[in-house]
């Protein structure tokens, strides 16, 4: 890990601003199975809108919806093919404008998951770097040359196997942390973070609130993507995790991501930042550094020698120091995000009961 950041520059006498999100009970949609309106068999966008009223009820302030846009489905919908277009099975973009009108007509705020550490390997960007190393979207992602008539490291993806896609007639391999067909952008590239920024823009033009920002802290990739310690596979379930989970640019794209688009809307943000810390989450959050409002951390999902991805029954005597640490702990300019599952765990009560 290369990242050099400097410690959390401590305020105590600064007070934190009053916004919304703060006092904000947050609710998940995870759309195809929510709620299905035209009897497909899958959840769409329509049938969310029919169980807005009870949502409010129940006294739901945001929605977190997860994603929604234009993909083959190789990872339920975090491989997106189309950033501006919505999944044919969740309806189209006349039902998502309807969505977000009367989620904002009943006082709520709809929240959208985005990815951009990786994209589909069907997007556009990508099917045009396989064409020609000369376009410009080649350099939107991750190239390499291999090493010893072998990929280029020995990275693994987070989904078994190799992280790396041979292409012969390029004789090159293409980097994805995750599966086959989700494939890493390359954040060295500022014309690429520029579309990146502008299609964020879209968005909050639209109206949306905000975005939940998957795995956001991988987006950056230690200089030469050296070699990973086969070791820490067994911690982390990946070979060369500690090349990507905390970069040394890091804090850097985050601040002008924020600066070029969330600021200009005053829109929410929420990181997800598995396995980065307490104090690395600090610095991610606090509100001077004008990176993310809050991030979400999985210290708690884990069991002593257990992954939150695991099979097993929780101990709930872990549960409450690491709540308090997090509590006590978060603070100078931080304001830290409770949450206790989300859709890549069982249900909580599931291993407590």
């Amino acid at each position: 890990m290369l990242n050099r950041e400097p410690d959390l520059h401590k305020s105590p006498t600064s007070e934190l601003k009053k916004t919304w999100w703060k006092s904000a009970v947050f609710y998940q949609i995870y759309p195809r199975s929510f709620k299905d309106s035209n009897n497909d068999g899958i959840g769409d966008l329509n049938g969310i809108v029919s169980k807005l009223d009870y949502l409010k009820y129940i006294g739901i302030d945001a929605i977190w919806l997860s994603p929604v846009y234009d993909s083959p489905n190789d990872d339920n919908g975090y491989d997106i093919r189309d950033y501006k277009k919505i999944m044919t099975e969740f309806g189209d973009m006349a039902d998502f404008d309807l969505l977000l009108r009367e989620v904002h007509k009943r006082g709520m705020k709809l929240i959208m998951d985005l990815v951009i550490n990786h994209t589909s390997d069907e997007h556009e960007w990508f099917k045009e770097a396989l064409k020609d190393k000369n376009s410009k979207y080649h350099d939107y992602y991750i190239f390499r040359k291999g090493k010893n008539n072998g990929p280029p490291n020995n990275w693994t993806s987070a989904f078994k196997g190799s992280a790396w896609n041979y292409y012969p007639h390029l004789d090159e391999y293409a980097l994805h942390v995750f599966s086959k067909k989700q494939m890493d952008l390359n954040w060295e590239n500022e014309n690429m973070r520029k579309d990146i920024y502008d299609m964020i823009n879209w968005w909050l033009e639209k109206g949306v609130d905000g975005f939940r920002l998957d795995v956001i802290n991988l987006i950056s990739k230690t200089p030469g993507l050296p070699d990973g310690l086969p070791a820490l596979k067994v911690l982390v379930g990946a070979i060369g995790y500690e090349h990507m989970f905390y970069g040394p640019k890091l804090h850097e794209y985050l601040r002008e991501m924020r600066k070029n688009t969330f600021d200009k809307h005053n829109a929410f943000t929420v990181g997800e930042g598995a396995g980065i810390g307490l104090e690395a989450a600090k610095l991610m959050t606090e509100e001077s550094r004008k990176e993310l409002d809050q991030i979400f951390n999985f210290d708690h999902f884990n069991n002593p020698g257990k992954s939150r991805h695991d099979s097993y029954r929780y101990d709930l005597r872990k549960l409450k120091p690491l709540l308090v640490k997090w509590q006590r702990d978060f603070k100078d300019g931080c304001w830290p995000a409770l949450v206790f599952e989300n859709h890549d765990n069982p249900r909580f009560v599931s291993r407590i009961t």
